[in-house]
């Protein structure tokens, strides 16, 4: 199509050359006569600056239709690159932003997850270290309450070792004052007879 166009306009500009080729022959006699008046003013003149114009005009555009059409195609051609391009950067920007909007989004799904894990973990290790605490007081009473019994026992053990020596002090002074020379003397008596019928 742009081929077609572009033979088009080469054939137009070379028939409307030759038509201002024929229009100037045609009125070159007229311009030889010395006594004419000036062509200028006359309707000819007229026509002649009509047809310089068009050939001025014919020339231009034939230069524009040569080398602006290529020039042109070229420009729409990096235009319409450029717009691709752009619409390429664009699609890859936006893939790159509902990336990073996915990535953010699982990064709050993971910050959440990781928070509600630091809770868990938390309440987990309170109530640990609370049964490790209630572990440790129920030890301690326990010891306590070993430690008093003990201290109980070793008082009552102090207590009847000292209930004992005292009632042995105060039997050992009762004997001493009801203790004579007959009462000596009955007591050995006894016990020899006891160690002769164990003899025997």
């Amino acid at each position: 199509m742009k081929t077609v166009a572009g033979r088009w306009s080469l054939g137009r500009a070379t028939m409307l050359g030759a038509g201002v080729a024929a229009i100037c022959a045609a009125g070159l006699p007229a311009l030889a006569q010395e006594s004419s008046p000036d062509v200028t003013t006359m309707p000819i003149g007229t026509v002649f600056r009509w047809l310089n114009f068009l050939l001025v005009f014919g020339t231009i555009a034939y230069a524009i239709a040569k080398s602006g059409a290529p020039y042109f195609r070229g420009r729409a051609k990096a235009i319409s690159n450029a717009i691709a391009e752009a619409n390429q950067a664009r699609a890859a920007a936006e893939r790159e932003l509902r990336e990073a909007a996915e990535k953010l989004g699982s990064l709050d799904r993971a910050m959440a997850e990781e928070r509600r894990a630091a809770e868990r973990d938390s309440a987990a290790e309170r109530e640990r270290i609370r049964a490790l605490t209630q572990s440790d007081i129920e030890k301690i009473a326990q010891a306590a309450r070993a430690e008093i019994a003990a201290a109980e026992r070793a008082g009552h053990q102090e207590l009847r070792a000292l209930a004992a020596k005292l009632a042995t002090d105060r039997a050992a002074a009762l004997i001493r004052e009801q203790m004579n020379a007959a009462a000596e003397a009955a007591l050995f008596d006894s016990f020899v007879d006891e160690l002769a019928k164990a003899a025997s």
